[in-house]
């Protein structure tokens, strides 16, 4: 393929975040569409999220924030006419969508050519039981499975192989689609599931290999057949345990060189049989016994463990995969400057290890099984980078925020013998605590590996991490039992609780002995070269990577892990932030330790530390850049007051103003901006309870802008109230002002931060971004020079609406008390538009496949 013939690209993005669906499609968009606009090419992008980054900022020439329908991107390829169509940036759900364009000759009629792919790999990647045998006749080890159309023909396989089975949907609509049946009753229920979210109405009924290990490995391939692996992950658990709900390890820690050359040859001869352009995930699982392997899973588009590969070796994959999806093979790209060689022809080596552990939704959805099997329940994850296996695990655990200050690996669990061979046996999510609290009582590593399923050399290592804990509340301040705790990942916070006394003298201690934090590169080539990506990690040893940044230096503390609720949008702020502190001449500096993050995106932030979110852990960056400010978001208030307490120069974006409880729905409210001495009104929105609407409608629609004269008259009587209640609050920031109907008059009922949600929605609406004037008044500029650019509200057009979409059908929560379509409990928004109020909710109703609205 010539890229010279491609003039314009269609992008189909991943629509809503949700559970296994986060930030990691959005960013991949974000730099792919950004890099092959420099390759000349215009990029046409469609995607029906709120809180996507690609959208806005100049990463596509065109955004169509559209339903992610057959027909609205059938109309779509017809006004534009591209060239190409992009298939690996928008999930299965885009697969699907790709699958049923082509059926239906969209692409043909208006000649347009799947980039990446044949055409023919729709099919196998929709249908598994095609995959399969693809993979049998290339000679790949594959599991015994077979395609069914009712519980009958089900019921005949399982006499075949017998219990226990996996159950996955052909044409699944959703992620998180395998189901682990141990028996009849576990096959009915996880057949009524799949066929419901199957787009053929089939399931496949496979054997169970629960117990093997799983591995992850990532290639690359060019269209003249040039492949090279990315690298190799390992699970922590074992085969049952959906990969997304496992601790997962890069590089691999337990399989031989032998092994791992076996998988490497395997993945590349997978891309190459099935014309796979750009990157690929394969999934494999390991009887270690017999060394024996199955091929579980091909994945080419991109996904978490791409994601993972990528902040693991600082390889640019997403850079990479743009020159190959419009024909530069890897020889010919070119790397930044920043990357010394400038080639692509590299297969990464690590001298880090980095560990990745979910987080899951049950501090607020309290229904949901803690069980862990075959379908994902984690929300999002977290990555901790070390020299050690004990090191990388710890920072992940920190960066959880389960465990804020301390391991705790020696607090004893009120666990029976029995409650503790059952937890053992049948896993739990946050399951770190069992495995030490077992080896804190005295059970033999070999005993554990057998019960679990998980490999001895993980017990020898969390055996290690209680033996220096052990050390360091025998020796309080010890500066040997000091230094070694730190260096495997303990911090001062730890040392604190072991000695009975506080953090700060803890590091007093610590730097007085020359125990001090240093800075490692996350970089491909295992220090042979020097590498600027620009992306570092902590540890203790002696020579430090990291230097201060030249220029005015900004830190964003980012979202951590991504969780229910405001955390979408949260990482929507925080690369908003980043983004519009370079434009005004600032180095941002990002602290983050998601992996799926869009924050994390290179061209957004100038630096990057992959670190938890703890105090110590952000002092030993600050020390190096010495910020001239700090800016911390919705998720951390405390944190912010901690920084502020010790003569940083914070600000807080955040929920912290006083506001009476007071909800009012199918009232307007007033969305206005100040600067501390001055207010300015954005335009009136409101809430439509669900509900009013269509019966069963889970949750509300934000709706902007009204345009009711009558409202408009209310309301601009009421201004000069509304400016003095916003300025008696004397913060500069956006605010939402919710009116309420008494006696058929409107009032003020209460002003309050205006929320993510909002502002994304007002952000595509007007075509402004909330975020830069919310940060340019943050930073102590008049609204006289913040508002220059915002349209005149009076002729916004056309009508936006906004609804949450739920995770409740995917975590099968049926419980009425818990399914209450709270904001709180939300994994992502769904945003449509149209000329009346009638058309854009008709749009939202055809772009939310949740059907909640």
């Amino acid at each position: 393929m010539n890229n010279q013939n491609l003039q314009k690209v269609l992008i189909i993005g991943a629509g809503h975040n949700d559970i296994g669906r986060e930030g990691q499609h959005d960013a991949a968009v974000t730099q792919i569409g950004a890099a092959i606009r420099k390759l000349g090419i215009a990029v046409i992008l469609v995607d029906n999220n709120a809180f996507s980054i690609a959208a806005e900022n100049n990463f596509a020439d065109k955004v169509y924030m559209e339903p992610l329908t057959v027909a609205s991107l059938s109309k779509i390829i017809e006004a534009e006419q591209p060239d190409g169509l992009i298939p690996t940036l928008g999930g299965i759900q885009g697969v699907n969508l790709i699958q049923a364009l082509i059926r239906n000759n969209v692409l043909k009629n208006n000649q347009v050519r799947l980039l990446q792919w044949d055409q023919d790999l729709i099919d196998l990647i929709v249908n598994p039981a095609l995959m399969s045998n693809r993979l049998k006749d290339l000679g790949e080890p594959v599991i015994a499975s077979q395609v069914v159309a009712s519980e009958v023909e089900a019921r005949a396989v399982v006499q075949k192989v017998g219990y226990p089975v996996i159950v996955k949907s052909v044409a699944p609509r959703i992620e998180a689609s395998r189901q682990l049946c141990e028996d009849d009753d576990d096959l009915a229920r996880a057949l009524a599931t799949g066929f419901k979210v199957s787009g053929t109405k089939q399931c496949i009924v496979e054997q169970s290999i629960g117990g093997y290990k799983e591995l992850e490995f990532v290639g690359m391939r060019d269209a003249k057949d040039t492949a090279l692996l990315i690298g190799g992950m390992e699970n922590f658990d074992p085969v049952g345990i959906h990969s997304a709900d496992s601790i997962v390890f890069a590089p691999t820690q337990t399989i031989t060189d032998q092994e791992y050359q076996q998988f490497r040859a395997a993945t590349l001869k997978i891309m190459r049989a099935l014309h796979i352009i750009g990157t690929c995930h394969v999934q494999f699982a390991l009887d270690q016994h017999t060394q024996q392997y199955f091929v579980i899973k091909v994945t080419p588009y991109f996904d978490r463990t791409m994601a993972l590969s990528a902040r693991a070796t600082g390889y640019p994959i997403a850079r990479v995969v743009a020159s190959l999806t419009v024909g530069i093979s890897l020889a010919e790209v070119k790397l930044p400057s920043t990357y010394r060689k400038q080639t692509a022809l590299i297969e990464p080596a690590l001298d880090h290890i980095v560990c990745r552990i979910p987080v899951w939704p049950f501090n607020v959805l309290k229904k949901v099984s803690h069980q862990l099997d075959t379908v994902t329940e984690s929300t999002g994850s977290v990555i901790g980078v070390g020299r050690s296996t004990e090191e990388a695990l710890l920072k992940g655990m920190r960066a959880t925020d389960e465990s804020r200050y301390h391991v705790i690996a020696n607090q004893p669990q009120a666990y029976s013998e029995g409650e503790l061979i059952q937890r053992l046996i049948h896993p739990q999510a946050g399951r770190m605590l069992v495995l030490l609290e077992a080896l804190n009582r005295g059970y033999q590593i070999d005993e554990l590996a057998e019960l679990t399923k998980i490999d001895a050399f993980y017990f020898y290592k969390l055996s290690h991490i209680i033996e220096i804990e052990k050390a360091l509340w025998a020796h309080p301040f010890d500066v040997h039992a000091l230094g070694r705790a730190k260096y495997f990942g303990f911090t001062d916070e730890d040392a604190a609780d072991a000695w009975h006394t506080t953090a700060s003298k803890v590091n007093h201690f610590a730097l007085e002995n020359e125990i001090q934090a240093t800075f490692k590169e996350v970089e491909p080539t295992a220090g042979e070269f020097t590498e600027q990506t620009n992306t570092y990690y902590s540890t203790y040893e002696f020579d430090n990577e990291s230097h201060q940044l030249a220029g005015r230096r900004a830190v964003v503390i980012g979202t951590g892990a991504n969780r229910i609720g405001t955390n979408h949008g949260n990482d929507y702020l925080v690369s908003q932030l980043l983004f519009y502190l370079k434009k005004a001449d600032y180095q941002p500096i990002l602290i983050n330790a998601n992996p799926n993050s869009v924050a994390m995106t290179p061209q957004l932030a100038a630096k990057r530390y992959i670190e938890p979110k703890q105090v110590s852990d952000i002092l030993n960056i600050l020390a190096i850049e010495k910020p001239e400010v700090i800016f911390t978001t919705y998720h951390d208030y405390r944190l912010g007051q901690q920084l502020s307490a010790l003569g940083y120069q914070v600000v807080q974006i955040n929920n912290g103003l006083p506001r009476e409880q007071i909800k009012t729905n199918d009232s307007p409210a007033v969305e206005v901006i100040s600067d501390g001495t001055d207010v300015q009104i954005f335009g009136i929105s409101e809430i439509i309870a669900g509900n009013n609407l269509r019966t069963s409608v889970r949750g509300s629609i934000s709706v902007f802008p009204i345009q009711d004269k009558a409202e408009n008259q209310a309301i601009a009587a009421l201004s000069s109230e509304i400016k003095q209640r916003v300025l008696a609050f004397g913060v500069p920031g956006l605010y939402t002002v919710r009116l309420t109907i008494v006696d058929a008059a409107l009032h003020l009922a209460t002003i309050e931060p205006m929320s993510l949600a909002t502002m994304a929605l007002i952000s595509k609406a007007s075509g402004s971004s909330v975020t830069r004037l919310l940060l340019h008044v943050k930073l102590g500029e008049p609204l006289s020079k913040v508002m220059y650019d915002y349209p005149d509200i009076s002729k916004l057009k056309p009508i936006f609406v906004q609804a949450n979409t739920f995770p409740y059908n995917q975590l099968q929560i049926y419980d009425e008390d818990e399914v209450t379509g709270e904001p709180g409990h939300a994994t992502g928004t769904v945003i449509a538009h149209g000329d009346t109020l009638r058309d854009a909710l008709k749009a939202l109703n055809a772009g939310n496949e949740d059907t909640d609205f």
